[in-house]
């Protein structure tokens, strides 16, 4: 498997990568510091772009071919004819507002409906960092957790009976039981190497059960079993690989997206920001989609 530049659009973080449409093509994915959500058909090349008022960090489809935008201080959604509609915020969930300057960063819709944020403060220290619920009707937001050191990928095990959050900052990767949009029985299943300076980022989970995680700053796609073991590495040409998706007919090509730096880590090689494809040899789960 080797990794191809798929759009040369230069992301300064290219993120959250998403397919939907006719045979999952259209690829949605964000450039957060850019304040745009960015899209492109796989098979006819289209392309286009969206923008926002202030960073984005996610783009989630909906059933109705609309899209939910998480902006800094949103999410809202967004209708096929292009009108727009503020869902509940953090503000909502925790009773007052963000004690530093916080936006969402990685986000998905769960099996039954509900969508998951994590969050980030942007390297700053706050006891908010952690996991909110939006409900399936998209009316009422909860936090889950809190006291995390950058909340960010996230999935579901295809029997979707386990839940996984990546905890950047401490380097781990944690478990969770999932049952009817709730979680429990939190446990670490992975503690990432900190001597080697690499940061789990995004994810995705493959229809068999491994994990395909992006290592920012490690030039990399690390491939784990369903037993958390090490099964392969992708090496990029860019360092600051940031999430995967799976997309296709087949589901088998994985989208990925880069980034050229953040928070004083800049990448000077030509290619890095861009969004990159590569084949694989399994196939991947299609993405869960908002009902409302």
């Amino acid at each position: 498997m080797k990794p191809t530049v798929w759009d040369t659009r230069k992301c300064h973080v290219g993120e959250g990568p998403v397919a939907t449409g006719f045979e999952q093509n259209k690829i949605y994915w964000v450039d957060i510091l850019n304040n745009r959500i960015l899209f492109k058909d796989l098979i006819s090349g289209n392309a286009g772009q969206i923008g926002t008022s202030e960073n984005v960090s996610f783009v989630l489809p909906r059933s109705n071919g609309g899209l939910i935008i998480g902006t800094a201080h949103g999410p809202y959604s967004l209708d096929a004819a292009g009108g727009t509609e503020s869902l509940p915020t953090r503000a909502d969930a925790d009773g007052s507002p963000d004690p530093v300057p916080m936006r969402w960063n990685d986000a998905k819709v769960g099996p039954t409906g509900e969508i998951w944020l994590t969050t980030s403060s942007n390297g700053v220290a706050t006891d908010r960092i952690g996991l909110h619920r939006l409900s399936a009707d998209g009316l009422r937001i909860e936090r889950i957790l809190s006291g995390m050191e950058l909340s960010n990928g996230l999935d579901w095990s295809p029997d979707t009976k386990t839940f996984y959050l990546i905890e950047t900052g401490a380097l781990k990767l944690h478990a969770f039981d999932y049952e009817n949009g709730a979680i429990s029985n939190q446990r670490t299943v992975i503690d990432f190497d900190p001597k080697i300076e690499q940061y789990p980022d995004g994810m995705t989970v493959d229809a068999e059960g491994a994990l395909w995680i992006a290592f920012w700053n490690g030039a990399c796609i690390r491939k784990y079993s369903p037993s958390f073991e090490l099964m392969q590495t992708i090496e990029f040409p860019v360092r600051f690989v940031s999430s995967c998706a799976f997309a296709g007919a087949d589901l088998s090509t994985l989208v990925v997206t880069t980034a050229t730096g953040d928070n004083g880590w800049h990448d000077e090689h030509d290619l890095a920001g861009m969004t990159f494809t590569l084949s694989t040899d399994v196939k991947g789960k299609a993405s869960y989609v908002a009902d409302f």
